[in-house]
């Protein structure tokens, strides 16, 4: 646990994020639970705690400077990433996980009784099903769809300043280029710490 807990603060570090001790311990949790959960419900192809804290954890928490707003919604949210993250980084925005899979919803659900987030929702149904009361100033995904079917499929949930976000790992240039040519695109290369891998997050407005 304790070298757990120096991959987590060390990370944290150096992605400049200020965070109380609490809410690492929280983090901590996260995983041991996740990891636990994975061996039944084979809910992440990563098996161990170390892999997490770097490929869920801290990736998820890459996205922290780009967030701007009150209400997100994280399409595609799998097990809780990076909404979950983010959420217990972030209690002053509002999180809605949504994913079509109940037995990652079912584990988000298991996760909010042992970490109560007053600033967190779960939704299990299909995207193009839901229908919030609010739209979403932001849209988060990770390794959701393409960029085109991620905007195509959540059109009717963002509100009218509101824009994307969507994690990736090589630059998606292919991608990028068969977006409508309403909307502005900007990719900013994620430095996740202790990960030998490119990580980007694509930023996708509509022009005004």
């Amino acid at each position: 646990m304790a070298e757990l807990q120096r991959i987590l603060e060390d990370g944290i570090q150096q992605l400049q994020i200020s965070l109380p001790a609490a809410t690492l311990e929280k983090m901590l949790v996260y995983v041991n639970y996740l990891e636990h959960w994975n061996k039944t419900y084979n809910l992440t192809a990563i098996h161990s705690k170390e892999e997490m804290i770097v490929k869920h954890v801290l990736d998820s928490l890459s996205l922290y400077p780009f967030l701007h707003g009150t209400r997100c919604l994280d399409v595609g949210t799998g097990p809780g990433l990076p909404g979950f993250m983010l959420a217990l980084a972030l209690p002053h925005i509002e999180f809605v996980l949504l994913d079509s899979q109940i037995k990652k919803i079912q584990f988000i659900r298991r996760m909010l009784r042992e970490i109560p987030l007053n600033n967190v929702s779960v939704c299990h149904e299909r995207v193009e099903h839901h229908k919030p009361a609010q739209l979403y100033d932001m849209i988060v995904s990770r390794a959701f769809a393409s960029l085109q079917d991620m905007i195509e499929c959540t059109a009717h949930l963002r509100a009218p300043q509101g824009y994307y976000l969507a994690m990736k790992g090589l630059w998606p240039v292919d991608e990028i280029a068969q977006l409508p040519s309403q909307f502005s695109v900007e990719v900013k290369a994620l430095n996740v710490p202790f990960l030998d891998a490119e990580r980007h997050v694509v930023i996708i407005k509509e022009k005004s």
